[in-house]
């Protein structure tokens, strides 16, 4: 035999070796044995160590879990934006001298007006803000003694942009705090974030600490307006806009606002404590407090959160760095006697008096009364949520999705049945049709499968319910790719060629075609992989390995089986 057939049997032989050692653990259901025994305690027999330790990862419709769409709601995250931005302002007009009677921003439009009582210092601003915030701020209105800005088209894209990053990032830290094996994160189009987390055994609880915008802030309340004129307004907002007593959601808290915003004091807002039962956890209520709009200290300027536990009841304990040690220590002593609300994601969750200046950058946030476990959780998901930082902007749930774990196990059972069946008709008809070549191929399309589980296996590539489909087609373009081979043979041995004619000139003639119509399926693989999201991408992933290994199996590995029949057996005719 010549030494390159050999070489080819040897790597080919090699290969074989290496797909079952890799695709072994799969099989067998080492992984889920693995972590059943590594929360037990119990040992594991010598070769756990010598296999590998990760199989093949099952996807959502595989293995159950949670599918989720979030919008991302980027109104807010704008209107804090623009809050810094006049900030900003105030501190370049006083660097300048600059006196102007009034500096704040229009909710509704987003915009910054200033006004200032003399005609100088209007056209004195606008030249400094022009100046310094080109490219950010576009004028809007400009008169004697108003000016108006508004975020500049193409910085607001560059933000809107900026804030869905930054909460995808946010969202994949979290997810990788919590410890879901083999997560999907990634955006779709323009405002929203897909997340996949197969094997989550508690969807609820995932979903509200993805969600949740871990906004912690600092606000005065006002105490300008009294309890029963509050509860009145409150009624009459109500009863207007037909909203129900016990509804203290967050659109209907800005609903309120905006109804009864020529009513409040200027620049202050109405927010809601709620109150549950400590057992059943049903909402009881709520109470109305009047707190500045703009925080005065948030959770951007924490160092460290942890869960404390004082009298059996399990608090968060937050520090501030320095930044906010002395902002906090400054806040306090300069609002003695009055309330600050502590609000988490816009909920006020205490209001307590200050009764003196608290200088140590320390406080805490409670978590109400309880059971112990279901507290303690919740100390810690918030811990959790405060150190990785707050969202940009609020998460909406669009899209939920629960695959639970049995039907996961159908979908594989199912799955295997079609792939077993779909591959045995395959088989039948390819030694009935072709007889000893539809046997060669047969072979073939087993080494082909065997070398598709260990490339995902391998690679830690996610199979999922079209991707089984992937692999059904891509079994089909490998048995194409052989049914041209022998069409071609046959025509060779019909012109009265010999048998290593035929099959040379089989081979030579049908690869062109096999190739073009391979690369041409791969080239959408790859489209669809790099568009696709979830069981779209699983589908790529399958067809593009599959299409590669295919390429191999059916074009080289046929051919050395040939090759050996040809030289070794010497045979004349090709069964076919």
């Amino acid at each position: 035999m010549p030494n390159a057939w050999k070489w080819k049997l040897a790597l080919l032989c090699s290969l074989i070796l290496i797909s079952i050692y890799v695709v072994l653990p799969s099989f067998l259901g080492m992984s889920e044995k693995r972590e059943a025994a590594l929360a037990s305690g119990t040992s594991l027999p010598w070769y756990y160590d010598v296999l590998p330790e990760k199989g093949i990862n099952l996807g959502l419709d595989l293995r159950g879990g949670l599918y989720l769409e979030f919008e991302v709601e980027t109104a807010k995250a704008i209107e804090n934006r623009v809050d810094v931005l006049v900030d900003d302002i105030k501190a370049e007009l006083g660097k300048n001298n600059v006196v102007t009677s009034e500096i704040r921003q229009e909710v509704k439009t987003q915009s910054i007006e200033i006004f200032a009582s003399d005609a100088n210092a209007i056209e004195a601003t606008r030249e400094i803000v022009q100046k310094n915030f080109a490219n950010v701020l576009a004028i809007q209105k400009h008169e004697n003694n108003h000016l108006s800005f508004v975020l500049d088209e193409s910085h607001r894209d560059y933000l809107l942009d900026h804030i869905i990053k930054q909460a995808l990032e946010k969202v994949r830290n979290r997810i990788d705090r919590y410890g879901v094996a083999e997560p999907s994160i990634q955006r779709l189009g323009n405002d929203r974030i897909a997340v996949e987390l197969p094997g989550i055994k508690d969807p609820e609880r995932a979903i509200g600490m993805i969600k949740r915008a871990g906004m912690l802030e600092f606000k005065l309340v006002d105490a300008s307006v009294q309890a029963a004129d509050l509860a009145s307004m409150l009624k009459e907002a109500r009863e207007s806009l037909k909203l129900a007593e016990d509804d203290f959601s967050l659109e209907a808290k800005q609903s309120i606002n905006e109804q009864l915003a020529k009513k409040l004091p200027q620049d202050t807002e109405i927010s809601f404590s709620l109150n549950y039962d400590p057992l059943s956890h049903k909402l009881l209520g709520g109470t109305p407090y009047l707190l500045t709009r703009r925080a005065a200290l948030t959770g951007q300027m924490l160092k460290s959160a942890q869960t404390n536990i004082n009298n059996n009841e399990p608090f968060v304990s937050i520090t501030f760095d320095a930044q906010g040690t002395t902002k906090f220590g400054d806040l306090t002593k300069n609002n003695v006697g009055k309330q600050l609300a502590i609000l988490l994601d816009g909920v006020v969750n205490s209001a307590p008096l200050i009764r003196e200046p608290i200088l140590g950058g320390r406080a805490q946030i409670e978590m109400g009364r309880g059971n112990f476990r279901d507290i303690l959780k919740q100390c810690e998901d918030l811990v959790l949520v405060l150190n990785e930082g707050a969202l940009p902007a609020t998460l909406t749930e669009a899209t939920k999705t629960i695959v639970g774990p049995s039907l996961g196990a159908d979908s594989i059972k199912q799955g295997v049945s079609a792939t077993l069946l779909g591959a045995l008709c395959v088989f039948v008809f390819m030694v009935l049709y072709y007889r000893g070549s539809g046997l060669i191929a047969n072979v073939a399309l087993a080494i082909n499968l065997l070398f598709i589980m260990a490339a995902l296996a391998l690679f830690q590539a996610t199979l999922t319910l079209p991707g089984i489909a992937g692999i059904v087609l891509t079994l089909g373009m490998a048995v194409d790719a052989n049914v041209l081979i022998f069409e071609r043979i046959r025509e060779e041995l019909k012109k009265g060629n010999l048998a290593k004619a035929a099959i040379n000139a089989g081979y030579g003639n049908a690869i062109r075609t096999i190739t073009d119509a391979n690369i041409t399926t791969l080239i959408t693989g790859i489209v669809l992989y790099q568009f696709g999201t979830g069981p779209i991408k699983g589908f790529a992933v399958t067809l593009i390995i599959g299409l590669v290994i295919s390429m191999y199996t059916a074009i080289v590995c046929t051919r050395m089986a040939y090759d050996y029949f040809l030289i070794k057996k010497r045979i004349t005719k090709v069964s076919v």
